[in-house]
């Protein structure tokens, strides 16, 4: 089967830097099959880069290898990292993008809870050195023998991750690309709070396309029957799709997390809120 390789960055489709990626990957393994999960991240967002590379990547087939490229750091001494997973490759800055990816797993370092970060962070996180999960192996990218012959400062998505992602399409090891590495930095993402009461406090972590406001909690941590409160507006209950209700719905989206829509519009412009807008969700009988 033709090796995948996924391209997930913040370049956008203006220039030519997807295509040059693309170019430099088949030059070196033409028989690659390239998917682009997506070049719309918000520039240096790199929360919405995690969010999008974990929301995708579980439905590729194993062994797929991910490239992922939001890199404000580009140049300055963070590292490029490749890791192997059990299930797929993931190479990119190690900037904490592959945080949600990697750091769910036994033996890892947890991601986050309530008290992590205090008051929500934005898409500028303080990243930590964390402990990989044993089932995992990593390397810090050797720029002299992955990368193309001149490497420069500016480009590492071209220079570094590319060739690096395309000489394990053809079967190089891992372990000849780098020095072998134990930790990883990564964000504290806030785990949304859970209170006596069964009411749930979290935030919106992310605007997608159509303007729905996607947030940290998940399907586990809602209560069985409960309603909606965000910027000042009430919904009273959660649904099922898109389509109920009027205006205002709140509703499980694709990911698995709680998000807050208006329908046939943009919540998020009608609203006026974005990253970091609390969302509480509290059961009927205390709300």
């Amino acid at each position: 089967m033709r090796k995948i390789i996924t391209l997930t960055t913040d370049f956008g489709l203006r220039d030519g830097y997807v295509g040059t990626m693309k170019a430099v990957i088949l030059s070196i393994a033409p028989a690659t099959q390239i998917v682009d999960i997506t070049h719309q991240v918000a520039p240096q967002n790199i929360l919405q880069g995690a969010l999008a590379l974990a929301a995708a990547a579980r439905y590729f087939p194993a062994g797929t290898i991910h490239v992922v490229v939001v890199d404000p750091g580009v140049g300055s001494a963070r590292r490029a990292i490749g890791v192997q997973t059990p299930e797929a490759t993931f190479i990119g800055p190690d900037n904490g993008l592959l945080s949600l990816v990697l750091f769910d797993r036994p033996g890892s370092t947890p991601v986050g809870k309530a008290s992590d970060a205090g008051p929500f962070l934005d898409a500028t996180y303080v990243t930590r050195q964390r402990l990989l999960s044993p089932s995992c192996h990593a390397v810090s990218l050797d720029h002299e023998r992955v990368g193309l012959p001149l490497v420069g400062n500016t480009f590492h998505g071209r220079d570094i991750f590319a060739p690096a992602a395309a000489r394990v399409a053809l079967g190089t090891p891992l372990s000849w690309l780098g020095a072998t590495v134990s930790r990883l930095a990564m964000f504290a993402l806030p785990r949304p709070e859970c209170r006596p009461d069964g009411t749930v406090v979290g935030h919106v972590i992310d605007v997608d396309h159509f303007g729905n406001l996607i947030t940290d909690i998940e399907s586990a941590a809602l209560p069985v029957d409960g309603r909606v409160e965000v910027c000042g507006h009430t919904i009273a209950k959660i649904s099922r799709s898109y389509a109920e209700g009027r205006d205002l719905v709140a509703l499980l989206g694709s990911s698995g997390r709680l998000e807050v829509a208006w329908r046939n519009g943009n919540a998020a412009e009608r609203l006026g809120v974005g990253v970091g807008a609390p969302v509480m969700v509290a059961p009927r009988q205390t709300a």
